[in-house]
């Protein structure tokens, strides 16, 4: 049974284009969505607000070891271990740059956020590009959870023990 284009009313023509616009946008949407991990919330979200203002928050690294809180007056504080300290940044683009005053020092990552992840790739530290570039991986956090390095050590110990040991 064959459709002739002439036969379909002009209502059925629209509904056609309706559904095969919103399969064109609903399909890729779901894959991007899946293999992000993402709800379509946080797909638009991600798609209509700048990374730079993604940026401002906690951002907590798995170990417990590292974190960030970006601010939106171009500062930032990190931590280390038990160790922080307070300095300027500029995120443009997919670029960010972290530079501390009091070492004269400066860091470049590309970075890029989905959803509650940040993730940064080392590519310049003082000016000079990186031949391995080491990437990090950041979760959104409402507050920042310190681990003192010889904590990080013990769950380590903990986390590798052997049943000979």
């Amino acid at each position: 049974m064959k459709i002739k284009l002439k036969e379909l009313k002009k209502n059925q023509i629209i509904l056609i284009a309706v559904i095969l616009v919103l399969l064109i946008i609903l399909v890729p949407s779901a894959i991007y969505c899946t293999v992000h991990q993402e709800s379509p919330k946080q797909m638009m979200t991600d798609m209509f607000t700048a990374n730079e203002e993604q940026l401002i928050g906690k951002w907590q690294g798995d170990k417990g070891l590292t974190a960030y809180e970006f601010k939106d007056d171009g500062t930032y504080d990190s931590y280390i271990s038990s160790f922080s300290y307070s300095a300027n940044y500029v995120a443009q683009s997919s670029r960010l740059t972290l530079s501390n005053p009091a070492t004269v020092g400066s860091v470049v990552y590309k970075y890029s956020i989905h959803g509650d992840t940040l993730k940064l790739r080392l590519i310049e530290e003082n000016g000079v590009e990186v031949e391995e570039k080491e990437e990090y991986e950041y979760k959104r956090v409402e507050n920042i959870r310190s681990q003192s390095f010889v904590d990080f050590l013990k769950d380590y110990a903990e986390s590798h023990k052997t049943d000979d040991n």
